[in-house]
């Protein structure tokens, strides 16, 4: 494996499998039987071809590949964009690739909140998605790349992980198409207006989950009442509109602690909580558990489950 970035000063010699490069040289970004690859677009057009099939991305898009593929891209001057070389081993051990494309890895991921990785696995290359979404985007690639790039502590490796996380968990939302909603599988409403408004303040929510955000704040930016806001994601997600972010901060946060090892402090806080007392009700209520009673448990459960 070819892209990787190696322990300095902390950790020397630790071997993270993953490397993030801003506007990186794709001309030279062999990945067949090395690495998956993630591009996220953020302004004009990639076009690459695998085979003898040519495709243009544009943005806001995400092109993913694994490492059965020999993409030839041919970038465009005006165009700007992250690379991600990972191997699935990044996230976690026990994601190899036997693994990950055996006929039970569905249940096994179900069972330890393990990635999918369908948009690499399924073949389709291109994953257009919303400029909301890549905002996101762009900003987890800025982090993880300044994570691995500084290495400015012993959590360098976690923390660069937990930015791809976050990243991949937009992405794979994106592919999923309909994405909506999170918390309960309800029709968004009897109306397309219905549906634009709920996608659009979820779009807002998941991708500012980090920040205090209030109802007031939302609406005005959606440019809707408080009580047509409310009225529709009761209808359609059988939810508060609070109560779907804290949701998406838990969720997020669940990760975080499953698969690494970042203080529950850093958590709360990049999960939009202001105290770690309240992240520990919020997790908790939605949990039944503690944060650190989540953590010990999902790594014991897999030790014990996954061989």
């Amino acid at each position: 494996m070819e892209h990787v970035t190696i322990g300095k000063q902390y950790g020397e010699g630790k071997v993270a499998y993953a490397e993030c490069v801003m506007n990186g040289d794709l001309s030279s970004g062999e990945i067949k039987g090395k690495s998956f690859l993630l591009v996220c677009l953020f302004e004009g057009e990639l076009h690459f071809s695998v085979g003898e099939k040519s495709y243009a991305g544009k943005a806001p898009c995400f092109l993913c590949f694994d490492e059965r593929e020999e993409p030839a891209f041919r970038p465009s001057a005006a165009a700007r964009y992250a690379c991600i070389w990972f191997h699935p081993l990044f996230l976690n051990v026990n994601m190899t690739l036997a693994r990950i494309r055996s006929v039970e890895y569905k249940d096994v991921a179900s069972v330890h909140d393990l990635f999918l990785l369908r948009p690499f696995l399924d073949g389709g290359y291109l994953v257009p998605c919303e400029a909301e979404r890549m905002a996101s985007a762009e900003h987890a690639c800025r982090c993880m790349e300044r994570e691995l790039r500084e290495q400015r502590d012993w959590y360098w490796s976690c923390r660069s992980r937990s930015y791809f996380m976050e990243l991949l968990i937009g992405l794979e939302r994106a592919y999923a198409e309909v994405g909506y909603p999170l918390v309960a599988n309800e029709p968004y409403g009897e109306t397309a207006g219905e549906a634009d408004l709920l996608q659009d303040a979820a779009l807002y929510l998941e991708g500012h989950f980090a920040e205090d955000i209030s109802l007031e704040e939302l609406c005005a930016r959606l440019g809707v009442s408080r009580s047509s806001l409310t009225a529709a994601f009761r209808k359609g997600l059988n939810t508060t509109v609070m109560e779907y972010l804290m949701a998406f901060r838990v969720r997020v946060a669940k990760k975080h602690l499953a698969f690494t090892e970042i203080p529950h402090k850093e958590i709360a806080f990049r999960c939009g909580f202001k105290t770690v007392q309240h992240f520990s009700r919020v997790f908790k209520q939605h949990t039944g558990q503690t944060p650190g009673e989540f953590r010990k448990n999902a790594v014991q459960k897999r030790k014990d489950e996954i061989k």
